[in-house]
């Protein structure tokens, strides 16, 4: 009586408030559980079977006053299932069983479910015969397609076997979740032995999938229960039902119901619930089937947020899932801290989604995961978050013990490492700045459990000093005012309290967690949330500005390469702009050579790879060149960097006479694109930097325009070759830094002869360029011409080349640059043995460049210079060294001639006899001007240079070439006053002398021979033998002219014995030419000399005939 006057009264309160009942959804199965409750404990207190026994009876009784479709019945089932449950007649119990299957209507899911509990509370006294009832059933249902022909047949209405099926779950597992747990094993076994589940698939209507998947979470929980009594054991073809209710909960494509999906949402909240009873259950799940498992529900996190009455019990299922997932996995710390990861990077994608729900969601499973994973670890907390004794404790204890029971502690533990904070932490640190307040709250909270865990960890201590142990507490401490600040707070301003949380955060991770942070950076800024984005771009910088001076070279390249990744990404303007940001902070407190470089090799492989000018939103690495000009502190070192970058890229070695490129290296290939991407680079800069990036380009103008000068050279000799392109990038980039700097002519210069492809043009325009430098910036003459001497021994000829050329102009105003003239005549001097007969040609065009006011203190070096360069290998070169001496001669002293004065004559009569008109005009002239040093010690010797000269200079006043013809009169002239007789000077002034006319010529050899017997007949014989050796000239009108001029010579002479061996030769040089020559005025020649001689010598004449005869066989020459 006590019972019911204490009970009683809390009945009557409860149905008081009719107002709170309407309120509350689940008010009827409250009441139902007191009422059922109430006759429980009714039953205990009255010990009279008889009377229990009639009001059994008096229940069945009732079962008519319900219609089969009312609701009320399932209450009935419940009520008559308690009293059965404590009487011990089983024939009493099985008539009453009967009855009530006979009575429920169990297309009714509200009373199939009553009639399944009453069967659970009846199996908790009487299980074997509720299990045989059940059997008899199931046997039945087999035959439900024939009984409901014939009961078409005979008019009665059979129940429908989705409704069967379901019931008959139901009942299963109401059976198994009330049955004594002492026999409830061999029962289950027996039952999941079967198979029977599976027959239970093939339910359509989704009420039915319900039950079924019910019925399964019940007899997972009846194993737990089990678990909790001691009495352990695992579940059998627990993965096989893992299976089942995966596949029940989908959607069935055929369903037809108006409300089928809200049933779905139901059906699938059900499922989550039954997959996570049976994660919980022995035995433990193995990976492959956990991986399935998460597969197959982690979409759940985007279902819409309406309704929100059935969505939000659906996810909070699928979170408790999740927990259960890693409560049961791993064998130690290290493997669940693995689990852990592996559920949360699948749950990332639902953390960064552009949908708020999804992202507040997954930062609810995030939370909820890392409290139960720090629950693991420390005791009094169950591992589903129950603060108290519960059913899970005892799970988790017995876990526990068995896999932790043979382990060291450091291996029950997991490590800091293994939490993987540096990953995780810039995750979740974008939702820090979400735009939601609850998605806010809820990541700062995560951050903080991490830490919190991490600083729990044993490895922690042991591996870092008192000192930093103090400080990252403190700062956890910061971060937990920030997390309280929040729960009371969500207005607050929210970027002081983002600060506060990356300013905490950069204290509390380790150096490597830090690394990683930044390595893995690219998802964060790239967020959804623009907002979010921002505040990870935040976060970056302020790492790098605080730790940057903790990051390695390999750290800083990855870094850098993290934020391009994300600049590519970004199409928005602004935060692009913002990522270009980190990086140029990047650069400034670390290497920036390192964060230059993968951008040049990044731009590089664009370069090959895409069509920069198209790409959508601008190309992101020339933003990053307009980023860096634009840098108050960057834009020097920058510009410094791609400048070294053009001067140490190597490019290929050339072979300009076959027309090809030698190297094909992968490295070259490499090379080439950095080349390529630092003009790119550059030419941006020139174009973009605004007033910063002018004053880096003024304060670098000499190591600028050096580098430009080089490249120009280079990429003219990729032209010759073929290869324009670099050129035209090159020319663009000299044009934007003409425009730059401001220089209009030298823009004008380029404009107008930069594209030319000769190798004379190209010297001709950097030396323009080195002009127009000289002219408009004096004091960058000194700089540009020291960096370019250096440049004289890079191993590219096309460098060399142009820096030669500079170098050739440069010296022309070095006049008051003592010191510079002198380093570059040094340089000069040493490269006139250079390869490349360019650069031997351009430095000796620059020695005789020097001033005339210093020209005195190295005209030796000069004629040294050009003393051996008369004899060098090249012809070009030769003509230039000719050239040269021409020029020089005129400021030369006596004294610096007169040791070399024979050397000179020697080497410039090697040249008169060249192919080239050129060289040959310009040996003579050059001849010529050495009669100016021909009065000094070395006067004799020179003399019999010039008789030896003279024969040839008297030849070739009659050359094909007019500047050859003009250059012999001039030299002859010249020597005149040396040849010390009388009468020459006055004959080199005559008209004939002059003439251009044949006939003229030859009236002044006449003259001339009669003068050389008159005056030196003492030279006839040593004119004679260089006029035979003419005889084999390449030159036709030179062999007619030396016919001419020795028979003249011959026919003059008195003392004919004397002159006979000459003449032997000659009138068989005569006959011989005379008769094979295909040239007119060879022949002619020889038929003029022939008779002059025949003339002049007639004892002699008979005698060559004969010869001629004898040994040519030949026809006699008759008169």
């Amino acid at each position: 009586m006590r019972y019911n006057t204490c009970k009683v009264p809390k009945m009557k309160a409860y149905i008081s408030d009719l107002d709170d009942l309407r309120q509350d959804s689940s008010y009827q199965e409250t009441w139902d559980d007191m009422i059922v409750n109430f006759l429980s404990e009714s039953l205990d207190v009255v010990q009279d079977n008889e009377w229990i026994l009639s009001l059994g009876n008096a229940f069945a009784r009732q079962y008519a006053l319900y219609d089969d479709d009312d609701e009320h019945l399932a209450l009935l089932h419940r009520c008559l299932g308690m009293l059965l449950q404590k009487v011990d007649d089983r024939v009493y119990v099985n008539g009453k069983i009967e009855w009530m299957y006979a009575h429920a209507n169990i297309s009714v899911p509200t009373n199939r479910l009553g009639l399944a509990k009453g069967m659970g509370l009846i199996a908790a006294s009487h299980l074997d015969t509720v299990l045989e009832k059940l059997k008899c059933i199931l046997d039945n249902v087999g035959y439900s397609r024939f009984q409901r022909f014939f009961s078409f047949l005979s008019g009665r209405v059979l129940e429908d076997a989705d409704d069967t099926y379901a019931a008959l779950a139901l009942m299963y597992g109401y059976a198994a979740r009330y049955a004594p747990s002492t026999v409830i094993e061999a029962r289950i076994n027996a039952l999941v032995g079967t198979n029977m589940l599976s027959r239970l698939l093939h339910v359509q209507h989704p009420t039915a999938k319900q039950a079924i998947i019910t019925a399964i979470d019940l007899l997972g929980r009846a194993v737990i229960n089990a678990a909790e009594m001691g009495i352990s054991f695992p579940l059998k073809r627990r993965d096989q039902m893992l299976d089942y209710v995966l596949t029940l909960m989908g959607r069935d494509d055929r369903e037809e119901l108006i409300d089928s999906s809200t049933e779905l949402l139901h059906t699938q909240t059900l499922a989550l619930s039954a997959c996570k009873t049976l994660v919980l259950v022995e035995p433990r799940l193995p990976v492959e089937a956990r991986n399935h498992v998460m597969k197959a529900t982690l979409g759940f996190f985007a279902l819409p947020s309406d309704p929100s009455d059935i969505i939000d019990p659906l996810v909070d299922n699928l979170i408790s899932l999740l927990c259960a997932i890693l409560l049961t996995s791993g064998e130690d710390g290290r493997s669940r801290a693995e689990q852990l990861l592996h559920i949360l990077r699948q749950v990332d994608l639902y953390v960064s989604s552009s949908v708020e729900h999804q992202r507040r969601r997954g930062c609810v499973a995030v939370y909820e995961l890392l409290l139960k994973f720090r629950a693991l670890f420390s005791g009094g907390v169950c591992g589903l978050g129950c603060h108290s004794s519960c059913m899970h404790s005892k799970q988790i204890d017995r876990v526990a013990q068995r896999n932790f029971s043979n382990l060291p502690s450091a291996f029950v533990l997991p490590s800091r490492d293994s939490l993987s904070l540096g990953e995780r932490v810039i995750a979740y640190l974008p939702r820090c700045a979400d735009t939601s307040s609850e998605v806010r709250k809820l990541a700062a909270q995560i951050i903080g459990q991490f830490f919190s865990v991490a600083l729990s960890l044993p490895k922690l201590a042991a591996s870092v000093s008192y000192i930093d142990i103090e400080v990252s507490y403190s700062a956890l401490s910061s971060l937990e005012d920030v997390i309280s600040i929040l729960r009371r707070d969500a207005s607050i301003d929210q970027s002081e309290t983002f600060n506060r949380v990356i300013s905490s955060v950069c204290v509390l991770l380790t150096r490597d967690e830090l690394i990683i942070s930044l390595h893995t950076c690219t998802s964060a800024i790239c967020d959804k949330i623009k907002q979010s984005a921002d505040g990870a771009i935040q976060a970056v910088i302020e790492f790098i500005s605080k730790r940057g001076n903790e990051l390695l070279e390999a750290d800083i390249s990855r870094t850098t390469q993290s934020l391009l990744s994300a600049t590519i990404a970004i199409t928005d303007k602004h935060t692009r702009q913002e990522v270009l940001n980190a990086i140029s902070c990047l650069a400034e407190n670390t290497n920036s050579s390192i964060v230059f470089n993968e951008i040049l090799a990044a731009a590089g492989r664009d370069i090959v790879t895409k069509d920069v000018t198209r790409i959508r939103g601008g190309w992101p690495m020339q933003d990053a060149f307009f980023a860096f000009s634009q840098h108050p502190v960057l834009s020097f070192s920058f510009l410094e960097y791609v400048v070294s970058v053009l001067d140490r890229t190597p490019l290929p070695k050339t072979d300009v006479d076959k027309g090809e490129i030698v190297a094909h290296s992968v490295e070259f290939q490499n090379d080439n694109q950095i080349q390529q991407a630092a003009i790119l680079a550059i030419t941006a800069f020139f174009r973009g930097g605004g007033k910063i990036g002018k004053k880096a380009v003024e304060q670098s103008y000499s190591t600028v325009l050096s580098a430009l000068t080089l490249q120009l050279g280079s990429c003219h000799g990729l032209a010759s070759l073929g290869q324009l392109e670099p050129l035209r990038l090159l020319l663009l980039a000299f044009q934007s830094f003409c425009d730059c700097v401001g220089d209009i002519e030298m823009g004008k210069i380029l404009a107008r002869d930069g594209e030319h492809k000769d190798q004379e043009k190209l010297i001709d325009l950097i030396q323009e360029i080195a002009s127009c430098t000289s002219m408009k910036r004096p004091k960058e003459v000194s700089p540009i011409s020291m960096i370019l001497s250096k440049a004289l021994n890079r191993h590219q000829r096309f460098q060399r080349e142009a820096a030669a050329s500079a170098l050739s102009e440069f010296i022309r105003h070095s006049d008051g640059l003592p010191s510079l003239l002198e380093h570059i005549v040094e340089a000069m001097c040493l490269h006139v043995s250079d390869e490349s007969p360019t650069v031997r040609s351009l430095c000796l065009r620059g020695l005789v460049q020097i001033p005339k006011s210093h020209m005195p203190n190295y005209i030796a070096q000069v004629l040294g210079v050009i003393v051996a360069l008369l004899e060098d290998p090249d012809e070009s070169v030769q003509l230039t060294a000719v050239q040269c001496l021409l020029s020089v001669l005129s400021s030369s002293s006596e004294e610096a001639v007169d040791p070399i004065l024979i050397n000179l004559s020697v080497r410039l009569r090697n040249l008169q006899i060249s192919m080239n008109e050129k060289m040959r005009s310009n040996a003579f002239a050059a001849y010529g001007a050495l009669s100016n040093f021909g009065m000094g010690s070395q006067h004799q010797a020179f003399l019999e240079q010039v008789h030896a000269t003279i024969p040839r200079l008297i030849l070739h006043l009659h050359d094909d070439d007019l500047n050859v013809r003009q250059a012999c009169r001039n030299t002859l002239r010249q020597l005149a006053p040396l040849i010390e007789a009388d009468g020459f000077s006055a004959l080199f002034n005559k008209q004939v002398f002059s003439s251009e006319r044949r006939s003229d010529y030859e009236d002044f050899i006449r003259d001339l021979s009669r003068h050389v017997y008159q005056l030196l007949a003492s030279r006839v014989d040593s004119y004679l033998a260089p006029l035979i050796q003419a005889f084999d000239s390449p030159w036709p009108v030179i062999q007619a002219n030396a016919i001419y001029f020795s028979s003249c010579l011959l026919s003059l002479s008195e003392d004919q014995r004397s002159l006979a061996p000459y003449c032997l030769q000659v009138f068989a040089a005569l006959v011989t030419r005379m008769n094979r020559s295909p040239d007119a005025v060879v022949r002619a020649s020889c038929s003029f000399a022939l008779g002059l001689l025949l003339k002049a010598f007639n004892p002699l004449a008979h005698t060559v005939l004969q010869i001629d005869q004898t040994d040519s066989g030949r026809s006699n020459i008759t008169e």
